[in-house]
């Protein structure tokens, strides 16, 4: 996970955010694997963490450093990002 903040981040945050912005994504990425959803191989799943992360970074670069919030909102923004991208959209 780390490799994938500090390739979104832009070396733009501190060691303190990155501890930040780690914990956000472990908890979105494991309320994503309990929700049950299913990924196309490894490929597949290797986008969707990287989608999240810069879901998350994103809002960090906006200012926000809750943990909790980035992890909500990012969740958010990638369910989103996932139904702009659904097939037959």
């Amino acid at each position: 996970m780390l490799q994938i903040i500090k390739k979104y981040a832009n070396g733009v945050f501190g060691p303190e955010e990155i501890l930040i912005l780690v914990t956000a994504f472990d908890d979105a990425w494991q309320r994503v694997q309990k929700s049950g959803a299913r990924f196309n191989g490894d490929g597949q799943t290797v986008a969707a963490r990287e989608k999240l992360a810069k879901s998350i970074i994103d809002l960090a670069h906006l200012g926000e450093r809750d943990p909790r919030r980035l992890c909500d909102q990012g969740l958010f923004g990638f369910a989103q990002s996932n139904l702009k991208n659904a097939p037959g959209k």
